[in-house]
């Protein structure tokens, strides 16, 4: 990736990199990894002294640090793509990154398997992630730049969930401090004598003692809306930490909206998604 900038004062290059969050590893990756400061077409190192006016070119290395995620084919449905992200909706029951149990059938190795057959240099830089069970919006930065300035934008995250049960209030917040769970290596519990997690939710609609909510994250915890509705006496359907596994195994937690501040192009993005067992 080359990212091209109008400098806007006279400034030493490698105080004006750290303005633009380009920070000690990146400005490490330029130099060992064959990338390039070039200003005014001409190759300089991070001491020069530019100057108002100057153009600036950044070439980025081609990232070599996903060479132990094998690629492997795979189909997967793409939401939005474009020379910095790739936004994807991802199918229950996968993991996001490879794992011991999951080592050749995560969406990472079938997205390495995407870029080698696109001829797209890039490596995986997932920007949220989705636990095994979750399906939905999952989004991908193709350079460790565009990750980091993806870490400065306020993400709007949004999710489609049922639950068991009919709900007395229709619209709520839940709060409380999650923490991991000592008699288990997976589960979380929640807490109500400190709060470092928050929901709000509303619900869409209700039937055969269940009720279809949609809920908006405020803090972005392990397990948050599993623990947060089980807290309430309204587990996921499907859930089989919190609640109760059901025959098909699908558990009804769904990320359905994503918005944000594209970090290159400075348009809104809203990406939206509709998760496979809803019907209505």
């Amino acid at each position: 990736m080359i990212k091209r900038f109008i400098v806007d004062k006279d400034i030493i290059l490698k105080d004006y990199l750290k303005e633009q969050k380009i920070f000690g590893n990146l400005q490490k990756d330029i130099k060992q990894l064959n990338g390039q400061y070039l200003v005014n077409d001409q190759t300089v190192e991070n001491w020069y002294q530019l100057k108002k006016g100057d153009l600036l070119e950044i070439v980025f290395p081609a990232s070599t640090q996903g060479d132990n995620i094998k690629s492997v084919h795979h189909e997967f449905e793409i939401l939005y793509e474009d020379a910095y992200l790739l936004i994807i909706n991802k199918t229950y029951n996968l993991a996001s990154i490879p794992t011991r149990s999951h080592f050749e059938n995560s969406l990472a190795n079938y997205v390495m398997s995407y870029y080698k057959i696109k001829g797209i240099v890039a490596n995986i830089h997932f920007i949220n992630r989705l636990d095994y069970a979750t399906s939905g919006i999952i989004a991908l930065a193709k350079n460790p730049y565009i990750l980091t300035l993806m870490k400065e934008e306020a993400l709007i995250k949004k999710y489609l969930i049922e639950v068991e049960g009919i709900l007395e209030e229709k619209e709520g917040i839940i709060e409380g401090g999650i923490e991991k769970d000592p008699d288990s290596i997976i589960k979380r519990r929640l807490r109500k004598d400190f709060v470092n997690s928050k929901t709000s939710y509303q619900v869409l609609s209700e039937s055969s003692n269940k009720t279809l909510v949609l809920a908006t994250l405020h803090t972005g915890k392990t397990h948050q809306l599993r623990l947060h509705f089980a807290s309430i006496n309204h587990p996921i359907i499907g859930d089989e930490l919190y609640g109760t596994r059901t025959p098909d195994q699908i558990m009804h937690l769904h990320s359905c909206y994503l918005e944000f501040i594209h970090p290159v192009t400075k348009e809104c993005l809203k990406i939206t998604s509709k998760p496979s067992w809803y019907q209505n």
